[in-house]
């Protein structure tokens, strides 16, 4: 009857053993893989040679042409801008009929809103 337990237990102490040598090994990898820390140790170790990096990579960049903004140029338009799209009849029906509607309700939109907060003090 001792048997069973026997092997359990040693398929316990198997498991954890595992357990240990692979979290030794994941934290080898873990170590090897900390760029950070590699950086950091590296600017440590070679200042100077990073800043002579940085300088060259700084003045490369400098050399580097300026963008040019580019810039459209209309001839049917006097200043500059393109010309507007003309309108048909039924979109300015709609747009003037939206002005003077919006011109009607915003006095009385404003009218209620300033009861309602009134009335909530």
């Amino acid at each position: 009857m001792a048997q069973p337990d026997d092997e359990k237990r040693q398929l316990i102490e198997q498991l954890a053993n595992t357990r240990l040598e692979l979290n030794q090994h994941a934290a080898v990898v873990r170590s090897d893989l900390d760029v950070n820390r590699r950086v950091s140790n590296s600017i440590r170790k070679h200042t100077w040679g990073w800043v002579g990096f940085a300088a060259i990579f700084g003045w490369l960049l400098s050399r580097l042409p300026a963008r040019k903004k580019k810039i459209y140029i209309h001839a049917s338009s006097t200043d500059g801008r393109p010309p507007k799209p003309k309108k048909s009849f039924g979109a300015f029906f709609l747009g003037q009929a939206w002005n003077v509607g919006w011109t009607i309700a915003k006095p009385l939109l404003t009218a209620y809103l300033a009861k309602r907060i009134a009335e909530k003090d």
